[in-house]
């Protein structure tokens, strides 16, 4: 199962802004995967995880496009179980082939 360390970077700092997103983040259930940190000022810790490196890199965009979130940053990325595949799998998913 794919594993990504994110920084969620919000609008601003204020702990109104931390609010808002955090509803907005628990009703999608498309960020399911989605555990946060603590918010330092207007940077965000979380590590994404499950599903397929396409289902990952959907959902990352998703939180781009929240109101409120300025920006996510990938600061890690761990795709182990993708390389104990077939390389004809793995090139699937990633091409949305299959």
């Amino acid at each position: 199962m794919p594993v990504l360390g994110l920084v969620v970077v919000l609008e601003d700092a204020r702990a109104e802004t931390r609010a808002d997103v955090a509803a907005r983040l628990a009703a999608r259930a498309e960020l399911s995967g989605l555990s946060l940190g603590e918010a330092a000022a207007h940077r965000w810790p979380a590590v994404l995880e499950g599903g397929s490196a396409r289902e990952i890199e959907s959902r990352v965009e998703l939180l781009r496009t929240l109101p409120g979130v300025a920006g996510v940053d990938v600061v890690y990325a761990d795709f182990e179980d993708l390389l104990a595949r077939p390389p004809a799998a793995v090139s699937s998913e990633l091409h949305g082939e299959g």
